[in-house]
């Protein structure tokens, strides 16, 4: 009787170490998961400054440009230019007007972008929200650098178009000429830098496949699929 209850004592006491040494490993199983889904989220948030980063600059140009043009808006147009050249007028509200509005629409873009872009990242439900708000970031962005460059285009030859307009035939032509060799040079400069430093395959910071349902594997439990991603509850399942 007196061994019995010492072996029941014994094994009564290897209760709650054993429930101790089950919680630890969830425990540590838990920040394993939780470790990497948060360094997966730090590099996907310097995407996201980098892209800000862009919008910002794009916005800075776009907001000085855009002044520029307004201003050259108000010039004074005769009533003999009007009648004299009246193709050349046209052709300079056009590009004044198509400048601004499109320098002011990449000052409303960028701007919208960069507020609520990091907002939808960082306030959405899961990662997922993070992953959507860097490819809406990415595609405008493209979108916005063709408004940029359109509006940069139509504001150098809305410059060479009001020299015409306001000097004679010798002096609008040297200006001209200075004007173009400097749009080219400009030009050929972007390309080159254009060329050197954006890359041809982008790499994401993403990380492709399903990390956590390796991990189930390997714990061999396949209820740690994720299929969905994995969101900030995933450690409490496991």
């Amino acid at each position: 009787l007196r061994s019995g209850l010492r072996h029941g004592c014994h094994r009564a006491s290897c209760v709650p170490h054993e429930a101790g040494s089950v919680s630890m490993l969830q425990a540590n199983k838990a920040r394993l998961v939780t470790s990497f889904h948060l360094r997966t989220l730090e590099i996907r948030k310097k995407e996201i400054d980098y892209f800000c980063s862009v919008y910002d600059q794009m916005c800075s140009i776009s907001t000085y440009l855009a002044g520029f043009a307004a201003t050259t808006l108000t010039i004074d147009i005769t009533e003999e230019q009007k009648k004299e050249k009246p193709l050349l007028v046209f052709l300079f509200l056009l590009c004044t007007a198509t400048a601004f509005g499109a320098h002011l629409l990449v000052v409303v873009i960028a701007t919208m972008c960069s507020m609520w872009g990091p907002g939808k990242a960082l306030r959405g439900d899961d990662s997922t929200s993070v992953d959507y708000a860097i490819f809406v970031l990415e595609e405008t962005q493209a979108k916005t650098l063709r408004y940029f460059i359109a509006g940069c285009l139509c504001y150098f030859v809305s410059s060479i178009l009001v020299v015409w307009l306001i000097f004679d035939y010798r002096g609008a032509l040297v200006i001209t000429i200075g004007m173009g060799l400097c749009i080219m040079w400009l030009f050929t400069k972007s390309f080159v830098i254009f060329q050197q430093l954006v890359s041809k395959q982008v790499i994401s910071g993403r990380v492709k496949g399903n990390r956590v349902r390796n991990v189930g594997e390997l714990m061999g439990d396949v209820d740690l699929s994720a299929e969905e991603g994995v969101s900030a509850s995933f450690a409490t399942r496991i």
